[in-house]
């Protein structure tokens, strides 16, 4: 059974200190992000209740996924792809499939707060809940895979960028994401990003 942190470790040791601001600032603001998240969506279904029809949108695949370990693939929704490395199943949905939006449309955009439900072989799969700027998604929301892989955390230019936390093939993942990228160790997570963009940005940031 681990022992708890004295308080003079706790003073001294810069590490401890520094993990546990962190998992308090972390806890803020998924807490702030829920909240964001649960208000806008009593909004929308205010919203909704005065709506004839569902909006008509442009349509946009699921988020991908891609990973830096080897041990999830070619079993449950993920899959080995050479040189692209571990990775979500692609989207195969059948004609009468597609995704479904609770907002509203703009100059055939997504603008403001909703859900959108992506649909495969007539069942649900992905789920993103949020808000839309211009088509893109912006701020706090919510991305669900399905029962095991999710992310919640702030969005910017239609990926997780600031503050976020991801359950992602039995990881979990939680800090400031950079342009759909996060790395911890040795373990690298790409969201709607190619893995290998995030490997150009970390190499930049080296450089610095």
């Amino acid at each position: 059974m681990e022992r708890p942190y004295t308080m003079v470790q706790y003073q001294h040791d810069p590490r401890i200190w520094e993990a546990d601001a962190m998992s308090r600032l972390t806890l803020r603001t998924l807490a702030s992000v829920a909240l964001w998240i649960a208000t806008g969506a009593v909004a929308n279904a205010q919203h909704l209740s005065a709506l004839s029809s569902p909006a008509d949108c442009a349509p946009v695949e699921p988020d991908s996924v891609q990973i830096s370990w080897d041990t999830p693939c070619d079993s449950g929704d993920w899959l080995f792809e050479p040189g692209v490395g571990c990775r979500m199943w692609d989207w195969h949905p059948s004609p009468s499939d597609g995704a479904t939006w609770t907002g509203q449309c703009r100059k055939d955009h997504k603008v403001g707060w909703g859900v959108v439900q992506w649909f495969e072989h007539g069942q649900p799969i992905d789920r993103f809940e949020g808000t839309f700027v211009a088509g893109k998604r912006q701020g706090a929301g919510r991305y669900t895979w399905n029962g095991d892989d999710w992310y919640v955390g702030l969005y910017e230019d239609d990926v997780p960028n600031g503050l976020g936390t991801a359950r992602i093939a039995g990881e979990t993942f939680s800090g400031q994401w950079q342009v759909g990228c996060f790395r911890h160790g040795d373990k690298a997570v790409a969201i709607g990003v190619p893995r290998k963009s995030c490997e150009r940005l970390w190499m930049r940031i080296s450089q610095r």
